[in-house]
């Protein structure tokens, strides 16, 4: 990356934010996109039985705003990308459900305080700089009912290893992809610190930290990952305010 891309960078990133979604048209294997995540398949039997309101943040092209509209719950899904909102609406229609999906901005969500029973963001809230992850963060809090749960995955790395990647680097937290179908997409890596610090207002029920390693699996491959994973989260706002 040449001096003045770098700087331009870190000028937006002191000084705006950027909120970018996925060019799903350059994305080669949409089938992979459309099985819902083993976690959340089980997510129904923490949260109770439908009728509950369930908010798919950054829903992508709608795996699990189908999943959860087939077993009866009332099912909103936002996505900052038109492509992946039209996709969502046009697979909900084939299979003869129903759900709210709109396009907008994970640190700016429409509806009301206390409203959902569960905001699910898988693979999301790390698509930005620290200080729109904290917004989003207050924005699911406020947007939960009191009780109400909240689930998702987080970027991470071992602070001692390097990306895995080697362009787009703004920070030692921060990376902005340089390739489709994420290029110009910020990823923010964060360590157990920053997580104790975001979800300080939540009840954290579960914490994992999971490793995910793709084809050819070769143990230098799987070497160059080590460290780099997300932390998979399941929180619950307190019942009490």
């Amino acid at each position: 990356m040449n001096v003045a891309v770098f700087v331009e960078m870190v000028k937006e990133m002191s000084e705006n934010s950027i909120q970018v979604g996925w060019k799903w048209s350059n994305v080669k294997d949409l089938e992979y996109w459309q099985i819902p995540d083993g976690f959340i398949m089980n997510l129904p039997y923490r949260i109770g039985d439908p009728p509950a309101r369930i908010l798919d943040l950054g829903c992508g092209i709608g795996r699990h705003i189908v999943y959860f509209s087939s077993l009866g719950y009332q099912v909103t899904g936002m996505d900052i990308s038109e492509e992946a909102v039209t996709k969502t609406k046009e697979w909900l229609k084939k299979e003869g459900f129903t759900a709210d999906v709109k396009e907008g901005k994970m640190t700016k969500i429409e509806e009301i305080d206390d409203y959902f029973t569960l905001v699910i963001a898988y693979n999301v809230i790390y698509h930005a700089y620290k200080k729109d992850i904290i917004k989003t963060i207050s924005e699911i809090y406020r947007v939960l009912k009191p009780g109400g749960f909240f689930f998702g995955t987080i970027l991470t790395k071992d602070p001692n290893q390097p990306f895995y990647g080697s362009e787009g680097i703004i920070d030692d937290q921060t990376l902005i992809k340089q390739e489709e179908p994420e290029k110009g997409i910020p990823h923010f890596f964060s360590y157990i610190e920053d997580i104790l610090k975001f979800f300080k207002s939540f009840e954290i029920i579960d914490l994992f930290y999971n490793e995910c390693y793709s084809k050819p699996f070769t143990l230098e491959r799987i070497n160059n990952k080590k460290g780099n994973g997300h932390y998979i989260i399941f929180t619950q706002k307190p019942k009490k305010q």
